[in-house]
């Protein structure tokens, strides 16, 4: 059986009531628009380095040196292990056809991690259909998300759709690449480039409370009233 969209209101209602200084005056069942974006995306995975490609990077980010024979002569090493570790290097874009560092490269000797792009990677992204920004990834995974802006629940409680704000602008993706706190909306595999792929609009069930104080949201994401859909809430008149 699957879960359901949402908890019964009066469920919320006993949460509200175990908050302290709160004065509740309504509590309502609304539809949250939401655009939910494939993509297929080039992602960063990152691993520990083994020790040779730690010090052979190094060595190249941080000295003259080039090619196998210097590297060998350096480390005291076999041509052919370094031949092989810097072969390794270049297959993941590590080191380039003139025998130096990638911009990959140094990300990942300047990280400590050892950096490998993977393209063809199938993503989901979620931006808010109120303002078109990112929706974090736990509130994407976390959520349970109606095809149609349809929601009654067994107890008889009704979901009122909010109306969107429109179409999701073209550049959304591209922008959350570009900020550094990407991972918060995209989850563990970091995207560097992403095609959108299919976009469709979905609908979150939340519960707003509104208070004497303050506004309070309540979806399945968190437990407990929701700091993200309350700031999100926040902004738009009802």
């Amino acid at each position: 059986m699957s879960p359901a969209p949402h908890v019964p209101l009066r469920m919320i209602a006993t949460r509200v009531a175990a908050l302290p200084d709160v004065r509740v005056r309504r509590i309502r069942p609304l539809l949250l628009p939401v655009w939910q974006v494939e993509v297929v995306a080039t992602v960063r995975d990152a691993q520990p380095y083994d020790v040779l490609d730690r010090y052979l990077s190094r060595a190249l980010a941080e000295t003259r040196r080039r090619g196998p024979a210097e590297l060998a002569a350096f480390f005291g090493l076999p041509v052919a292990l370094a031949r092989r570790v810097l072969a390794g290097l270049a297959a993941i874009g590590h080191v380039g056809p003139d025998g130096t560092l990638t911009a990959l490269g140094r990300r990942s000797v300047a990280d400590g991690r050892r950096y490998r792009d993977l393209p063809g990677r199938r993503m989901t992204l979620w931006f808010d259909g109120l303002g078109g920004a990112p929706v974090p990834w736990g509130h994407g995974t976390g959520s349970i998300w109606l095809a149609a802006p349809e929601l009654t629940l067994g107890d008889g409680t009704r979901f009122a759709p909010l109306p969107g704000a429109g179409a999701l602008s073209s550049a959304a993706v591209g922008e959350l690449l570009g900020r550094a706190d990407v991972a918060d909306f995209a989850g563990p595999l970091l995207p560097v480039t992403a095609e959108v792929d299919a976009m469709r609009g979905v609908w979150l069930p939340v519960y707003l409370v509104e208070c004497d104080e303050q506004r309070l949201a309540f979806g399945r994401a968190v437990d407990g009233p929701d700091p993200y859909l309350g700031e999100v809430l926040a902004k738009i008149q009802l």
